[in-house]
């Protein structure tokens, strides 16, 4: 986060919009839609604040750089950021704004003394992190532009009715929002994954086709990467960028399914079921199989048996 001194900039005339006053006491996220809009002189406040533009012109000062908004644009604005607005007058305008804490987010976000690693950061980080340029103006795409304008009704319209559960249909819109967004002011990086999805999609597939058909094979992470024509370290890591798992993750996973599976068969032993599915040690079997259900194979097998 931003490190700012709030008494010193308040004695220096600029305003501080405080959440405590701006939204409702139990609730960490406002929504609203705004027909008119006002000169604000130069303020912060110690929310998240996204608006999204459907009518109208302003200019937009953030850090003490101008942005004009312009319909079909959307901003964010980091906590304790230092922003103004400037609007011509007599202009139509229309925008929908949401506001919202952190906490609204996680909870985890109050706790100064935690460790901020936890998933639900990347929604915030790339905002608090970053110099700000990307997310103080940015023009969208049609289809983009519609599911932003879609969302911030949505919201707006459970913000205003409050039926009940209203605050779970507000975060999880937010969330969704959030994360169009933060694409959208990293579109190189998409655009670049993708590109690199597209690159090895026949490679990365032809291999996890490999591992399925030969999965009861003693298959060696250096053949795998004979066939995929790429070094130890580049396959390992494109290999986890595609399946989410390391190579030896992904194939211990599928063969205990599949041991999940031959277990049900009355026919076969334990020992059959070991090397049925490549493990080829039984020791070794039985460790990792209760390593990862938390009971032996016998056990399993007596319980699946007596279900069915």
């Amino acid at each position: 986060m931003r490190s700012i001194d709030i008494e010193e900039l308040t004695h220096s005339g600029v305003i501080y919009f405080n959440s405590r006053l701006e939204m409702l006491e139990d609730l960490h996220c406002k929504m609203y839609k705004l027909d008119r809009l006002h000169n604000l002189l130069t303020h912060f406040h110690d929310y998240f604040q996204i608006w999204y533009v459907s009518k109208g012109e302003f200019i937009h000062t953030v850090d003490n750089r101008p942005y004009t908004i312009r319909k079909g644009d959307l901003f964010v604005v980091a906590p304790f950021t230092l922003h103004s607005i400037h609007v011509e007058s007599d202009r139509e305008m229309e925008i929908i704004g949401c506001e919202f804490m952190p906490c609204f987010v996680n909870e985890r976000f109050d706790d100064q003394t935690a460790d901020q690693a936890f998933f639900d950061a990347g929604y915030l980080e790339h905002f608090w992190h970053n110099d700000g340029t990307a997310q103080s103006q940015m023009t969208l795409d049609g289809v983009t532009e519609g599911r932003i304008r879609n969302l911030m009704l949505e919201m707006l319209s459970e913000y205003e009715r409050r039926t009940p559960f209203f605050q779970i249909a507000l975060k999880s819109n937010l969330l969704v929002m959030l994360s169009i967004i933060i694409r959208q002011v990293n579109g190189d990086v998409v655009r670049a994954g993708f590109e690199k999805s597209e690159k090895y999609r026949d490679i990365m597939t032809r291999v996890v086709d490999y591992i399925h058909t030969n999965v009861h094979d003693d298959i060696k992470l250096e053949h795998v990467c004979t066939i995929a024509n790429m070094s130890k370290s580049t396959f390992c890591s494109l290999f986890k960028e595609w399946t989410g798992k390391t190579f030896n993750r992904y194939l211990i996973d599928l063969r205990i399914l599949n041991a999940m599976t031959l277990l049900q068969r009355p026919t076969l032993s334990v020992t059959d079921v070991c090397y049925a599915t490549g493990f080829n040690e039984l020791s070794y079997f039985c460790r990792i199989f209760k390593k990862y259900t938390g009971i032996s194979p016998n056990h399993f097998r007596k319980q699946a048996i007596r279900k069915s």
